[in-house]
């Protein structure tokens, strides 16, 4: 494995500091039910088709995670954080068209690549300045800053709205995106960082074939109950009797606790490693979700909601480190990339299979019920899997 050149502390929290400004912007892309209504007011649309853009969005964010270690050797970091700047700019004039093909392509394509871009590079640049035994907590600072980006813009674009109209106020609110993306491109510079053509593929063996698949599986069943019950969140309260101001305080709480566990959930993974903090996480998540397709009390709904939704956060901040201890610095960009396609694949499946079975057996318990089964089906699988730390290159 190369060895990488330490860098001094002031320029290394520069890189930090950048990360954190990138992912807190790119992770308002999931500020989108802030968007819902205006959306459809100005395409002339249903809800089905205003969820679709989402939709588009949560696939352009993995294929950019994806295709993301390819772009690190090609592409300089400067060049990057520009293209994660113009491409909200460019996609906010698409579809401020006020067509559905507009935001199709504006928000779902344009947001949602420069969001996973942003997402993909921060991780990836952190770790190439952070030192093993912080790791982390680092990689779970900026997975949490993705999320506190979603609840800020959650508040902000409303205010907005009231001041301006919608089109104008979602102009401005992108706008204000750009300018801190720029601001992060010019820390980024005065660190001096070249990260350029250090990252790299691993040759097609059986072993690094098995890891994959294995780390994919399970993320794919640990993220399966965040992504549906946070997608479903206010209609599982509602039909429990709980009204629209309690629903709004659950995706508030739910948010919070999302970003606040992925900071913690790193610390824990530097003091513990990957393995027991994810286990730990599965387990509680399981018994949160048995316990939510159960109880009937809205107030024992919103504390397993936010359980689940923080539970969720502290798993897509470790999973970073883990893939990191598994495969090496030099080769986890590459092997992250693969792996949060599970991500993308929940992130579609789960939702649509949520509100299938709510129209089959007009209750959630039978989807929370499978939600449950899967989590543990992830967690048998993390049990399963050994991995040296200090020996993980290929």
């Amino acid at each position: 494995m190369e060895k990488r050149a330490p860098l001094d502390k002031n320029k290394q929290s520069l890189v930090i500091i950048s990360c954190l400004l990138i992912t807190f912007c790119m992770g308002t892309i999931h500020a989108f039910s802030t968007l819902i209504e205006g959306i459809e007011l100005q395409i002339n649309a249903g809800r089905m088709a205003s969820s679709l853009i989402y939709s588009t969005g949560l696939i352009s964010v993995t294929v950019a995670v994806f295709f993301g270690s390819t772009l690190y050797r090609k592409l300089s970091p400067s060049l990057i954080i520009v293209l994660i700047a113009i491409l909200p700019l460019i996609g906010v004039l698409i579809s401020n068209t006020g067509s559905w093909i507009g935001w199709i392509f504006g928000y779902g394509f344009c947001f949602g690549f420069a969001s996973g871009l942003g997402y993909g590079f921060s991780l990836y640049a952190a770790s190439s300045v952070t030192s093993s035994q912080k790791l982390g907590l680092v990689l779970g600072a900026v997975s949490a800053s993705y999320a506190f980006g979603a609840v800020i813009f959650s508040m902000l674009y409303p205010l907005l709205f009231s001041y301006f109209d919608f089109k104008a106020g979602y102009m401005i609110g992108v706008s204000i995106l750009s300018i801190v993306i720029i601001i992060s491109l010019i820390l980024f510079r005065l660190a001096k960082k070249d990260l350029t053509a250090k990252t790299k593929s691993i040759s097609k063996n059986q072993s690094v074939k098995g890891k994959i698949i294995k780390l994919w599986l399970a993320f794919f069943l640990g993220v399966f109950a965040g992504l549906m019950t946070i997608g479903h969140a206010v209609p599982i309260i509602k039909a429990s009797g709980g009204s629209s101001e309690i629903a709004i305080t659950a995706i508030s709480l739910m948010a919070l606790g999302s970003g606040i566990a992925g900071i913690y959930a790193g610390w824990l993974a530097d003091r513990f490693g990957c393995k027991r903090p994810i286990l730990v996480i599965l387990t509680i998540s399981s018994l949160a979700l048995l316990s939510l397709s159960t109880f009937t009390s809205i107030n024992l709904m919103l504390i397993f909601l936010t359980l689940i939704a923080s539970l969720y956060g502290a798993l897509i901040a470790i999973y970073p480190t883990l893939v990191n201890h598994v495969f090496g610095p030099d080769y986890s960009a590459w092997a992250y990339g693969r792996i949060f396609t599970a991500w993308g694949a929940a992130g579609l499946v789960s939702p649509s299979l949520a509100g299938w079975l709510f129209d089959q057996y007009n209750n959630y318990n039978s989807s929370l019920f499978f939600a449950f089964i899967l989590s543990i089906f992830a967690g048998l699988i993390i049990w399963s899997l050994k991995y040296d730390v200090n020996d993980a290159t290929h």
